[in-house]
Parts: C-alpha cells; sequence; structure tokens
C-alpha cells in the first residue's frame, strides 16, 4: 500500500518486468470491452474472459498481490507505467476509478477466478452511471470483495490523504474517527445534522413581511457545475457526436472475424462486410470504403486459423471493386454526380484499387468533362502505373483507342524500356493514327537504342506527319542504324512525291548519320552526268542532296559542293551556297 498523498517513498526493486504487468493488463482493457460488447454465452465473451485469466494468473508466480497506483490518465506499478489512456472519457479504466477517488487497487491470488467477473460487471455500471445513481466506491462496498482491496480519498477534498492503511478498504470515512459501516449509514447522519442546523437557524431568523421574495425562493438545485466541468462535458458531448459509427461497426465486425475461428462465424462476417460495402458505396462513404478495405489487410495477418475460402472472399473485395464494369459504373455516378465526395476521401478509396483497375480509369480520362474528378483519376492512374508496368504495357496493345492512347503516353512519359516492343507491334499493326503517333513520342521519350530500332518502323508510314515526326527524332539522337532505309527511301520514286519539308528532313538526316560513304549518292544527284541522253534530275533532288552533303561536312562533301558553285539553277545554286557556307537548309 503507498503511504498518505504527499509523502514519498523510496521506490522498491519491481519483482518482474514492467512488461508482464503492462501485457496482463493490456488483455484485461479488452475483457472490459468484450464483457461490454457480448452477452456472457457469446463465444468471443467467453474466449476474452479465458484470455484475461490466463493474463493474470502467471503474475502470482512472481508476486504476491498486484498494487496499481491510480492516476486520471495512468495506472502505475512500483512506479512505473504499466497502463495508460491520455483522454480522459468513459473508455479509460485509470479515469473511471480516478473520478471517484479511487487512488489505489489492489489485486490478490484468486481475483481471477470470480470476482473478475463481478468487477467487469462494475465498470458499464460505473460508465453509464447518472447523477442520481451509486457512484464507484458505493457498488465496491456493496460487492464486498476479498481478493480485491482499494484506497480512496474524499472527492470533495481532492487534497485529502488516502485512509489509513489499517482502516478497512472501502468503508467511508467519518469526522472524528468515525467509520460508518455503509454509504446509506454516512448520507443519513449528514442528513440530520442539516436538518439539525436548519432547525436552529429557523428559530434565529426573523419572519418575514408577507410579499417580500427572497432569492433563496428560486434556488431548486442543491449543485452547480463549475466552468472546468462545463467545459469538459462540451468536449466529451462533441468528441461522442463526431464519433464515426461506422467505422465502429467495421472495427466489431473485423474484430469478431479475427478472434473466432468458427467457419459459420466468420463466413457470416463476410457477407455483411460485403453487404456494408454496397451500402457505404451507395451513400458515397468513399473514405470508409477505403478504410475497411485496408483494415482487411491487417485483419489477415493477425488472426489465426484463417482458410484459404475465408481468405479469399475478404481479399477479393478490393478486386471486385477495381473490376472494370463495377469501376466504370462508380465513375460514370461520380462523373454525373453534381455534387463530389471531398478529395480525400476519394483519393483514399482510388489508393487501394488493384491493377485491373488501370483500364477503366484511363478509358474514362479520355472521357471526362468533370474539372474536379478528372484530377483525382489522372492521379490514381500515375499511381497504379508507376506500380504495375506489366498491367500498363498490356494496355498499350488494347483494342480500345482511348485506353491505348492514354497506356501509350504514360509509358512515354516514365520511359517505360519493357514497353518498347509492343509500341514497336503498335506501329506496324497499322492501327487508328492517333494511336500511331502516340506510339512515335513514347518511343521518342523513351529514347532508348532499342526505341530508336523499334521507331524505324514509322519511316513507311501513310501519314506524312508522322514520318515528318520520326525523321526528327532519329536524327536528333544521331540513330545510324537507319542508314540503309533512309537511302532507299532516297533513291526510290516516291522522294519525289512527298512535300518539301518532309524531303529536307529525309536528305539532313541522311547527311548526319552517312559520313563519306554516302558522298558518292549524293554527289550523282547533284552533279549528274551531262550528255544527250543523260538523265535530268529535279532541282528539288538536287537542292535536297547539297543540303545533305552539307551536313556530312567533310573534304569530300565540299569537293562535290564546289563542282556545283556555278550551277545555273537559282534552287540548286543558292542550296550549294548555303551548304559551302554551312548555312541551314534550302
Amino acid at each position: 500500500m503507498t503511504a498518505p498523498i504527499g509523502i514519498t517513498e523510496p521506490v522498491q526493486e519491481p519483482p518482474c518486468p514492467p512488461a508482464v504487468v503492462e501485457d496482463a493488463l493490456r488483455v484485461f482493457d479488452k475483457a472490459i470491452k468484450a464483457h461490454q460488447l457480448y452477452l456472457p454465452n457469446n463465444p468471443t465473451h467467453q474466449k476474452a474472459m479465458a484470455n484475461a485469466k490466463a493474463a493474470i494468473e502467471p503474475l502470482w508466480n512472481h508476486m504476491g498481490s498486484l498494487v496499481l497506483q491510480v492516476t486520471d490518465t495512468q495506472l502505475k506499478w512500483y512506479g512505473v507505467v504499466v497502463n495508460e489512456h491520455p483522454e480522459k472519457s468513459g473508455d479509460s479504466m485509470p479515469w473511471l476509478l480516478f473520478k471517484d477517488g479511487l487512488r489505489e487497487l489492489a489485486l490478490f491470488p484468486g481475483f481471477e477466478d470470480e470476482e473478475m467477473e463481478r468487477f467487469l460487471a462494475i465498470i458499464p455500471r460505473v460508465r453509464h452511471a447518472q447523477p442520481h445513481e451509486d457512484d464507484l466506491l458505493t457498488i465496491l462496498w456493496e460487492q464486498d470483495f476479498q481478493c480485491l482491496k482499494y484506497r480512496y480519498i474524499e472527492i470533495n477534498d481532492a487534497a485529502a490523504p488516502l485512509r489509513d492503511p489499517d482502516s478497512a478498504p472501502g468503508r467511508w470515512p467519518a469526522e472524528q474517527g468515525k467509520v460508518f459501516e455503509s454509504p446509506a449509514e454516512a448520507v443519513e447522519e449528514a442528513k440530520a445534522e442539516q436538518e439539525q442546523q436548519q432547525g436552529g437557524a429557523a428559530q434565529e431568523e426573523k419572519p418575514r413581511p408577507p410579499g417580500v421574495v427572497s432569492m433563496e425562493d428560486f434556488d431548486s438545485s442543491l449543485y452547480f457545475l463549475d466552468p472546468q466541468e462545463i467545459e469538459y462535458l462540451r468536449q466529451e458531448t462533441e468528441r461522442e457526436y463526431a464519433l464515426d459509427l461506422r467505422r465502429l461497426v467495421l472495427q466489431a465486425l473485423l474484430d469478431i472475424f479475427e478472434l473466432q475461428v468458427d467457419p459459420l462465424v466468420r463466413e457470416e462476417v463476410a457477407g455483411d462486410l460485403e453487404a456494408l460495402v454496397l451500402h457505404l458505396l451507395t451513400a458515397g462513404q468513399f473514405s470508409t470504403v477505403a478504410y475497411l478495405l485496408k483494415e482487411i489487410e491487417g485483419t489477415m495477418q493477425r488472426a489465426r486459423e484463417v482458410r484459404p475460402a475465408e481468405r479469399e472472399r475478404l481479399g477479393k473485395l478490393a478486386d471486385r471493386l477495381s473490376h472494370p464494369d463495377a469501376l466504370a459504373q462508380m465513375l460514370q455516378a461520380l462523373e454525373e454526380s453534381s455534387k463530389l465526395p471531398a478529395k480525400e476521401d476519394l483519393s483514399q478509396l482510388f489508393a487501394q484499387l488493384k491493377p485491373t483497375a488501370l483500364g477503366p480509369i484511363l478509358d474514362h480520362i479520355d472521357r471526362s468533362q468533370n474539372g474536379q474528378l478528372k484530377p483525382l483519376l489522372e492521379a490514381s492512374a500515375e499511381r497504379l502505373a508507376q506500380s504495375n508496368t506489366s498491367e500498363l504495357v498490356r494496355l498499350v496493345k488494347d483494342s480500345r483507342t482511348a485506353v491505348a492512347r492514354e497506356a501509350i503516353r504514360r509509358a512515354g512519359a516514365m520511359r517505360t524500356a519493357s514497353a518498347v516492343p509492343s509500341l514497336g507491334e503498335v506501329l506496324s499493326s497499322g492501327v487508328e493514327r492517333p494511336v500511331r503517333a502516340a506510339a512515335v513520342t513514347a518511343l521518342t521519350d523513351i529514347g532508348s537504342p532499342g526505341a530508336m530500332s523499334a521507331l524505324e518502323a514509322a519511316l513507311n508510314d501513310p501519314e506524312r506527319d508522322i514520318r515528318l515526326a520520326t525523321l526528327r527524332a532519329l536524327m536528333a539522337r544521331g540513330h545510324r542504324p537507319a542508314m540503309q532505309k533512309v537511302q532507299a527511301l532516297i533513291q526510290g520514286v516516291h522522294v519525289k512525291n512527298i512535300d518539301r519539308t518532309e524531303r529536307i528532313a529525309l536528305f539532313e538526316y541522311y547527311g548526319t548519320i552517312c559520313g563519306d560513304a554516302g558522298v558518292p549518292m549524293l554527289d550523282q544527284l547533284l552533279n549528274p552526268k551531262t550528255g544527250m541522253f543523260a538523265r535530268k534530275e529535279d532541282p528539288e533532288i538536287r537542292a535536297c542532296a547539297a543540303v545533305a552533303l552539307g551536313k556530312v561536312n567533310s573534304d569530300a562533301s565540299r569537293a562535290a559542293l564546289s563542282r556545283a558553285a556555278n550551277e545555273k539553277d537559282v534552287i540548286v545554286r543558292n542550296a550549294v551556297s548555303r551548304a559551302l557556307r554551312g548555312g541551314g537548309a534550302a
């Protein structure tokens, strides 16, 4: 037992590590909650009682009694905090004991056998007690515990010391050393003294004249709350109303699933959770659904004897939500909603989606007209794409144009090298022009040698802008392996049918990569043989050849250009002049 308040005792060495007591009290806390939530015949209630008993019994191997000092937020044992609840609420056992004056609690061997359940039954009564009902000390006195002792102070005088250790625990002290046998006796004595004092005061008080009113006539209450108590009640009321009952229900169901190993119980819990997910989604409680999906993972790790069917059923809740059909319906409902849920709620829900959700999200991004929803979908798609590149690569060849284009764009932005083969197949497959154009941009952004090799397939694309973008991308990278293909294009007949910009880009690219090996062919185009039967080249082709020789910029190329310096054709002569000066295109 501790000394009266205000006297310091030397700290003794505890008989066992404090962690042993702390673990036992943690299990005891769970037993209190189970005793409040479930009936005695409930398996969860019985399991919690057995766990509490199993946790307390080993303590008696180390000590003859467990003496705990009580503060408003802590239970201490040998000066060490073994149970702490920072909030002063009805869920805090230290606060329930402290607010009624109890300052020390002692448990003895045998408490766990029969008296533990009686003590657990007291806690809910005290927690929900009305002002006119018995307080904790009165209820403890009525129970007449043999293996539980306690010491307390007077509630009306917080500075009063603890009762004398030799006095009977739980009894109500009186003035001048008198000890009452029960709280009722103390109350009767107090009433008698009050009536005696009021009687004497009435005799001394002068009678009031008729019609005179006294303020005491309007004092209808004997007790008033001080400002601190009013503020405490206000805070507790606000906290109670702020509680999310939906999450409390989900927590209770997950606790049952974790503690119960009966297949029938777990099957019923799984069915309830599936039904609740639908109701929560309908009500727009997306953050609560995200909370449930996250907590399920932790429950599966902690629960014992989880069967494969049970793990699969609960584990697939997130998969069902990510199914293309279900997700498409939810996204369409959000798109048509006049007021979206909170951004944080949607972000939390999207964070729990599985890789299969990437396709429907990309599809909806292309069609979405909701300025608030679209950024959230973009962020969710970015997260799914970064963590599931294999799914992103698969969607590159998706049959839906919008999905394929969005997947290709993200593959390029992320520089996903594993997507290069699929992007090459897209260029060669003859899909729609927007998809091929996106593939060219993505391969250009990736920029690896493999990406440049795959990009060569677009040199023969039927669309002029795609061919032009490909030429510029390959020239910027100086991709030499494509020289044979480019030379074949230059020497082909269709080079005369393309527009001037593309033709110049083609010759510039060739001049950038060919070196002196390409000078003879370019010289032949610029300086054709003369004579009656010589082929006359198009001035535009000759001018482009001059541009290519200028890009080569070697002695051989300058010699070829010098031979055409006096060319009569103005277009050719200007192109040669610029090439010799190192100028731009003709």
